[in-house]
């Protein structure tokens, strides 16, 4: 009797401690599983939202296109903007078409960039690099979206590689390539906004420096030769945006994958948590890799 309470009693001491031990598990190696899990859902989320934004840049730029030679062929026919003739009228929806597109493909990148980000809170004890990926697919969406300098606050640390092996290595091209695309989209739309000389060109100096170390490490690399002069390229048409007059910079069609206008703060405008400067560190650790900025000039 005495031996079948003991048991009786163990029985009962062992279903009291399930609910402690499902919430050991839970807020330990299950918390970890359960976070993976949702990260997971929330990657495929985000990779379908990236795929819709990719969808509506390209809709943009087509507008955008079309713009350009609407305008092109309004003055190759002498005509004036005087909100009178049927000619202006076609321009003038046009520009509102492009407005459109492009405020569409930038609310399409933000939220990709929220939903990576959402990823990324949720791998905050996973391993290091797949967190880096992640915050490379964040920040490529966020300057995308127009968020150019926050971007680029999320891309700078990631042009260090953590160690020699090809993965990282990789990682820190790309990351020092999505940087330099940055500072060339934020000094052309700077530019073209009407900034201080001073505010576009040093993002455009930023641009040419990093197009160069790319295009420098990937030919002391042995890259083939398209690729170092791909990035050459690049290197010349920051040059070219430098230098030419604002006019013709105004007749030529912005990169594919360029936002219409900036989100956000500006170069020399913080938020918090945020250096209120766009990085300036250049320690020359990022490895060199492929082509020109993309399709689209």
């Amino acid at each position: 009797m005495r031996r079948s309470e003991l048991m009786k009693r163990f029985g009962w001491s062992a279903w009291a401690l399930v609910p402690v031990a499902l919430l050991a598990f839970h807020f330990g190696p299950g918390r970890t599983l359960a976070a993976r899990e949702i990260a997971a859902m929330r990657f495929r989320e985000a990779s379908e939202l990236e795929r819709g934004a990719i969808d509506l840049q390209a809709e943009a730029y087509r507008a955008h296109v079309d713009t350009i030679e609407r305008r092109r062929q309004a003055f190759l026919d002498g005509g004036v903007v005087d909100g009178g003739s049927e000619d202006d009228a076609e321009t003038i929806e046009a520009d509102e078409r492009e407005r459109v597109a492009y405020e569409a493909a930038s609310t399409a990148w933000a939220a990709v960039a929220d939903a990576y980000a959402q990823v990324e809170e949720r791998l905050v004890d996973d391993e290091p690099r797949t967190v880096d990926r992640v915050r490379w697919s964040k920040a490529r969406a966020r300057v995308r979206s127009g968020a150019i300098w926050d971007g680029v606050v999320d891309l700078e640390p990631l042009t260090v590689p953590r160690s020699d092996a090809p993965g990282d290595v990789e990682l820190a091209r790309a990351a020092r390539e999505e940087l330099a695309t940055a500072h060339y989209f934020g000094a052309r739309l700077l530019r073209m906004a009407g900034e201080p000389a001073r505010v576009w060109r040093a993002e455009a100096i930023r641009a040419r420096q990093h197009f160069r170390l790319l295009a420098e490490t990937a030919a002391a690399a042995g890259a083939e030769a398209a690729v170092v002069r791909g990035l050459e390229d690049n290197v010349e048409r920051t040059i070219d945006l430098e230098q030419m007059d604002k006019s013709e910079l105004e007749g030529r069609a912005l990169p594919r994958e360029s936002p219409q206008a900036t989100r956000g703060r500006r170069p020399g405008q913080g938020r918090e948590g945020v250096s209120p400067r766009p990085p300036t560190r250049r320690d020359g650790r990022g490895a060199g890799g492929p082509g020109p900025i993309g399709p689209g000039w």
